[in-house]
């Protein structure tokens, strides 16, 4: 079985089926809805205004027990799996309106022609991602270092060296010196890779959000988040994970 879930603090994501499984995030209380929460069970809902998305990946991690293979998108931001002619440029993600998006092989899939695609890659590959971004004249750390707190990212590094001293030369290699960013967290494999990558990541994170202050602007707040974008690709290239970038819509309508 596979389930990517749509993580979402609206209603409902424009797309949901038996494949893609909408999870609200945020515990809007405002909003009525009978979609998935991520305050039920084992969670971190809470700190979803400094981990973002993360806290569906943790409920998933801790909460789901029924599916093969696991992953996450966003309420407006979709793998493509059929790179169908909407993507003139397959390594960036496809800015779309939603009455365009619906006459897309993605939206008009059957759940279980969704399930047999995804199936068919991940029979070939470790993980499914957004394809990646090549930044031409800066690395993952200048890029991260750039727009957020660089002391923050300087304990990060320190604190990956400290619990896993045997990524000091791929921090290095993907990060200090790494042009390949895979952005938004959207990762599809099996329960298996998915468990053991959230559990290196939020033991890392967790440490991380001990020993900071959470910045008092609300975008720079979300620095979990942010982090966690990049920590990403370090552990899929310093795990040789076997990679197939797919390209991504973005809806620019909701």
């Amino acid at each position: 079985m596979i389930k990517i879930f749509v993580v979402t603090h609206k209603e409902n994501p424009v797309l949901a089926n038996d494949v893609l499984v909408p999870i609200q995030v945020g515990t809007n209380e405002n909003i009525s809805t009978d979609i998935l929460r991520d305050n039920t069970l084992d969670n971190i809902a809470d700190k979803n205004n400094n981990y973002c998305e993360l806290t569906a990946t943790y409920w998933i991690w801790k909460n789901v027990k029924d599916a093969d293979y696991v992953g996450i998108c966003h309420y407006r931001r979709y793998l493509n799996f059929y790179n169908d002619w909407y993507n003139v440029k397959p390594s960036k993600q496809k800015k779309i309106k939603i009455e365009d998006f619906k006459n897309t092989k993605l939206f008009n899939a059957s759940s279980e022609k969704l399930e047999k695609k995804i199936a068919s890659i991940l029979s070939e590959y470790d993980a499914i991602l957004c394809k990646p971004y090549t930044f031409k004249s800066s690395t993952l750390t200048d890029h991260y270092c750039d727009d957020h707190r660089k002391e923050d990212w300087d304990l990060t590094k320190e604190i990956i060296v400290k619990k896993y001293p045997e990524y000091k030369e791929s921090i290095v290699k993907f990060l200090d010196k790494g042009t390949t960013f895979h952005m938004g967290n959207m990762m599809i494999s099996s329960k298996e890779k998915f468990d053991a990558y959230y559990e290196w990541l939020f033991d890392i994170l967790f440490e991380l959000e001990s020993k900071v202050t959470i910045p008092e602007d609300a975008y720079q707040a979300r620095i979990f988040g942010f982090i966690s974008e990049r920590l990403i690709n370090l552990y899929i290239y310093h795990n040789n994970f076997k990679i197939k970038g797919v390209p991504s819509y973005k809806l620019i309508d909701l």
